[in-house]
């Protein structure tokens, strides 16, 4: 079927339409001028902002990654665990700080399992377990850092014979996604079942354990809870 040609006064039509809509255009254009004029200052303010506010943390996270090197210096001067109580009253004093400095920050928020550590080395097992517990409600990221607190938290549970705590606080370790620490919080495990008269629950994560880690260098004492 043959194309229909366009006539000329079409095409005239439609170049009549364009310019009407070029007009309509202008004439809004002219008509709220001040008003788009504030909107464009609206959106560079905005862009500003946003910029300042990336600067900014940039800035504060590198001021925070400082401050956390100064602390965790102070925990590793000495040889630890002789560490002095000097030593460690200023390392704390020195996480604390960050803490309360840069809050918002990544390594703030590494800080407090540091400090939750710090507090069940001296012994204030209910400050530790209030950290490791912030930590976990702060950090969702799944990294082995959530481990190492569950860890923390089910040794400072363990310290205060809350066993069954201990144990929530392990299972948590064993049936995450990371496979970081499950070797030894399933053996822990099988010892605070145990621990809280639990002997066949005890004995049958020991027999998870041997069937699970084979070549573990606690596999012997996990086959001498077995006998």
């Amino acid at each position: 079927m043959a194309k229909k040609k366009i006539t000329r006064k079409e095409l005239l039509k439609k170049d009549d339409e364009f310019i009407s809509l070029s007009n309509r255009v202008s004439r809004y254009v002219l008509t709220h001028a001040k008003a788009i004029k504030y909107l464009c200052y609206g959106l560079a303010i905005i862009i500003i902002i946003i910029i300042g506010i990336g600067l900014y943390y940039r800035n504060l996270n590198k001021k925070a990654l400082a401050a956390y090197n100064i602390a965790y210096k102070a925990l590793i001067g000495d040889s630890y665990p002789e560490m002095s109580e000097k030593k460690l009253q200023k390392s704390i004093e020195e996480f604390d700080k960050l803490i309360e400095d840069y809050g918002w920050t990544k390594m703030a928020t590494l800080a407090i399992p540091q400090l939750a550590y710090l507090k069940f080395d001296q012994g204030k097992f209910d400050e530790a377990i209030s950290l490791y517990q912030t930590y976990l409600e702060k950090d969702k990221s799944g990294s082995i850092y959530r481990s190492m607190a569950h860890f923390g938290l089910a040794a400072a549970y363990e310290a205060k014979a809350e066993y069954q705590l201990a144990i929530g606080a392990l299972k948590n370790i064993i049936d995450g996604k990371n496979s970081f620490l499950k070797e030894e919080a399933l053996f822990s495990l099988g010892r605070l079942y145990a621990l809280s008269g639990q002997p066949e629950k005890s004995r049958e994560a020991f027999k998870d354990f041997v069937e699970e880690f084979k070549n573990s260098p606690l596999l012997p004492l996990a086959k001498a809870h077995l006998r």
